[in-house]
C-alpha cells in the first residue's frame, strides 16, 4: 500500500491561499475566498467557544472535474476536555473558477474576477461579521476574539490612533494569534519508504516487542513495560512509525479506485459500517483518506502537565469517495474517527468526533 507521509516544517514564507498550502495551525487559507465559514458553524459543541484550525490538506483529484482544487479542513477545540467535538469539511473548485486561474482575462492578461473577498476575523480567519464599534477598521468573528484582540493584541492602545505604524498593528495581531491559535507549520510530504525485511530486523534488534512487552509513553518519557498485554496492531503501529518517527500525517488515498486501511493503533475500536454512513448528498461510500498522528501534538505548544490537555492516539478522516459536488454548498461535511491512548498507552478509547 502506497502512503504519502506529512511532516511539519517551519514555513519559508507566508502560506497564502494562492499557494494552496497544506499546513498546521494559523489562520485558514480559504480555497473559496468569497464564502468562508462563520463562527456559528465552528463553535465547540461542549464549551461553545470558537474552534480553531488544526490543519488543512490540499488534496486535488482528477474526478470529478469539480475536484480539480480540493481542500479538507479540520477544526478542533483547543481545550482537551472538549476533544470529543470537531469539525471537518471538504471544499473544492473546478480548474476554471473566479478565484484561481480563471479562464477570462482582460486586455493586460490579468484575471477578471467579479467576486469580493469576504471579511475575515483578524484573530482566527473565520468570517468577520462583526466590526470594532470604535474604529470601524477591524473585523471579528465573535465577541470572544474581539476581547482577545482588545487585550492580548493591545487593540485598546491602538484603536483609533492616527499615528500608529503598520509594524505595531502587525505585532499586536501576532501576539493575539500566538495566544489563541495553534502554531503554523507547513506540511511537507514525501512517499513512505520502508527498509527491506532484513534491514527492518536489524533496525529493531534489541528493541523488539512481543505481546507482553511494550514501549509506554508517560509524559515526555518512554519506558519499557513488561507487565502489560498489547495487541498486534499496536506493535505493528509502533514498528511502522519507528522508521520515520517525525511523521504527523499519513495520506493513503493515492489511487482513486484503491481502498486502503489506516495504520491502526489497536485491533479494538475500529469503526463499523454503521459508524461510517454514506455521504448524505450523493449516497456514495465514505472511505479512509488520511490520518493525523499523535506526533502532531508535539508541535502545538500544548501543556502536557494539565489533566485536560488536548490528546489523541490517531484521528482518521473518512471522506466521500465520489468527491461529490453539491450546488450552492461551499463546504461538505465529512467524518473523523478517533482512537485514543490511555496514560499507560494501552487502554484504547474510540469514537466518532461530533461536529
Amino acid at each position: 500500500m502506497s502512503v504519502e507521509l506529512g511532516f511539519a516544517e517551519t514555513p519559508e514564507g507566508p502560506l497564502t491561499a494562492d499557494k494552496f498550502p497544506s499546513k498546521v495551525g494559523g489562520i485558514p487559507a480559504w480555497l473559496n475566498p468569497e464564502f468562508i465559514l462563520p463562527v456559528e458553524k465552528v463553535r465547540c459543541g461542549v464549551c461553545e467557544k470558537p474552534m480553531i484550525l488544526l490543519l488543512q490538506l490540499y488534496t486535488p483529484e482528477d474526478e470529478p472535474p469539480e475536484a480539480f482544487h480540493r481542500m479538507v479542513y479540520i477544526f478542533i477545540c483547543s481545550i482537551g476536555a472538549c476533544h470529543k467535538t470537531s469539525w471537518q469539511k471538504r471544499s473544492q473548485l473546478p480548474k476554471d473558477n473566479p478565484y484561481w486561474n480563471p479562464s477570462k482575462v482582460d486586455d493586460s492578461n490579468q484575471p477578471i474576477t467579479t467576486h469580493h473577498a469576504a471579511h475575515q476575523c483578524v484573530v482566527c480567519g473565520l468570517h468577520g461579521s462583526k466590526t470594532c464599534g470604535k474604529c470601524k477598521a477591524i473585523n471579528y468573528c465573535s465577541r470572544e476574539h474581539q476581547t482577545s484582540h482588545w487585550t492580548i493584541g493591545q487593540h485598546k492602545l491602538h484603536c483609533g490612533a492616527t499615528d500608529l505604524s503598520a509594524e505595531a498593528v502587525a505585532k499586536g495581531i501576532k501576539l493575539c494569534r500566538n495566544a489563541v491559535l495553534f502554531p503554523e507549520y507547513e506540511i511537507v510530504s514525501e512517499s513512505e519508504t520502508l527498509p527491506d525485511s532484513k534491514e527492518q530486523d536489524t533496525l529493531t534488534e534489541g528493541s523488539s516487542l512481543n505481546n507482553s512487552q511494550a514501549l509506554v509513553p508517560v509524559g515526555d518519557e518512554v519506558y519499557e513495560n513488561s507487565n502489560v498485554d498489547v495487541d498486534e496492531a499496536f506493535l505493528k503501529f509502533q514498528k511502522r512509525i519507528s522508521f520515520q518517527p517525525d511523521q504527523v500525517v499519513r495520506y493513503a488515498r493515492l489511487e482513486y479506485n484503491e481502498n486502503t486501511d489506516p495504520l491502526w493503533i489497536s485491533d479494538y475500536g475500529k469503526p463499523t459500517a454503521d459508524d461510517l454512513p454514506p455521504c448524505e448528498h450523493c449516497g456514495q461510500q465514505r472511505t479512509f483518506e488520511f490520518q493525523i498522528l499523535s506526533t502532531l501534538l508535539n508541535h502545538l505548544n500544548i501543556d502536557n502537565t494539565r489533566t485536560d490537555s488536548l490528546d489523541w492516539g490517531s484521528l482518521l478522516v473518512y471522506t466521500c469517495k465520489a468527491n461529490c459536488h453539491v450546488l450552492k454548498k461551499v463546504f461538505v461535511s465529512e467524518i473523523i474517527w478517533r482512537q485514543d491512548f490511555s496514560e499507560e498507552g494501552l487502554n484504547f478509547g474510540h469514537g466518532k468526533l461530533e461536529a
